[in-house]
């Protein structure tokens, strides 16, 4: 624990720990401090316990906003007020007016960059640039009410998935506001707002669509009109049922053909392992290594990983007539190859790397098909 006379040089000099939350306490008024936050924001803290005995922290403000002996100032009134019996909770400074904008910028600096993941921030950072800020970042954050919400929510009627992602958004904003004192607490705008209802997509391809595929697939690689990692990397998506990101990250070393397993350090849910089957196994031995590049699907650049394969499969669909396949929607197709088979939904999640049952649980009513199917051999 750092302590010193808290003043403009002390303040300049302490940088606290990096990655951690540190303070430096003054040395003259108890419970006075600079806090660092693993960001690197900083703030003047007072800490002190109310008349019952319960832990109190109060945020004086921003060392961008305040000078140290500003900061001391403030806390000395509040000290005496402690003395005096008066409540310091309702005496804290008046909540800074800044745009939604501006908070944008600061959700994704101070808090997305240190806790979500790159694919995740670049949605975020997406969200915010094409929908919120256009809508509402001019705003004043004190300005910004429910009616404002919901007419945001309603220029997104037409597409109910996007609206829900945006109003999680903004409310996981709007809490980190109320946390940051850059909004009163229980303010948030979104809190009330219902969420459009959402119908799961469920697009399975059967043995004739697969076949279609496999027939333009095999069309693209005698005649060159797409990359061969392309047509690598969609097999490989059939053949394991992994995420497109988890396929165009894998690296030669994340592979352990002998056991017949990918080892992936980090994927949407954390570690996990992809389970080869033995098609997958002989096919992911047979692509070529190239020496300068450590991924298993290069991309054009020299060292780089294959980037986006949108565009092509694109063309591959249409060439297909399966204009309405989502590359996800191989997924899918390999858990209902795998329900088909008689695998359990256990077995199911696992080999599709699910955290909880409840994302296997899509897939139960696929066992309904097979039931039937199984009951008419029986029957004759």
């Amino acid at each position: 624990m750092a302590t010193g006379k808290i003043t403009s040089r002390s303040v300049a000099r302490f940088k606290g720990e990096p990655g951690k939350d540190s303070c430096l306490w003054d040395t003259e008024v108890k419970g006075f401090g600079l806090r660092v936050q693993p960001s690197g924001r900083r703030s003047y803290i007072y800490k002190f316990r109310t008349p019952d005995g319960r832990r109190r922290n109060r945020k004086l403000g921003d060392e961008t906003a305040l000078t140290a002996e500003a900061a001391r100032r403030a806390v000395t009134v509040w000290v005496t007020n402690k003395a005096l019996g008066k409540p310091i909770l309702n005496a804290k400074p008046a909540v800074q007016s800044i745009t939604l904008r501006t908070l944008c910028d600061l959700y994704i600096e101070d808090y997305a960059k240190l806790h979500k993941k790159p694919k995740s921030i670049e949605e975020d950072s997406r969200y915010i640039e094409r929908d919120i800020k256009p809508a509402l970042g001019h705003k004043a954050l004190s300005e910004i009410g429910s009616k404002d919400i919901v007419r945001l929510k309603g220029d997104f009627a037409d597409t109910p998935v996007k609206a829900n992602r945006v109003l999680a958004l903004l409310s996981k904003i709007f809490n980190l506001a109320e946390e940051w004192e850059y909004r009163e607490p229980n303010t948030n705008p979104v809190r009330h707002i219902r969420k459009f209802k959402e119908t799961s997509r469920k697009r399975y391809l059967n043995a004739e669509e697969l076949q279609r595929l496999e027939y333009v697939m095999e069309d693209a690689e005698v005649n060159g009109w797409t990359s061969q990692p392309v047509i690598d990397a969609i097999r490989v998506l059939q053949m394991t049922g992994a995420r497109l990101r988890e396929v165009l990250n894998m690296e030669w070393t994340f592979v352990d053909l002998p056991n017949g397993q990918v080892h992936l350090p980090d994927s949407k849910t954390g570690e996990k392992t992809i389970f080869l089957s033995n098609k997958a196994r002989r096919y992911i031995g047979e692509i070529e290594r190239k020496l300068d590049n450590p991924f298993v699907f290069p991309g054009q650049r020299k060292g780089a990983q294959l980037v986006n394969i949108q565009k092509p499969w694109r063309l591959i669909r249409e060439r297909a007539q399966l204009n309405d396949v989502r590359i996800h929607d191989l997924r899918h197709t390999y858990a209902s190859l795998a329900v088909a088979q008689n695998l359990s939904l256990p077995i199911v999640g696992k080999l599709h790397g699910h955290k909880s049952s409840k994302s296997t649980e899509r897939y139960a009513h696929l066992y309904t098909d097979v039931m039937i199917a199984a009951a008419k051999k029986v029957g004759g």
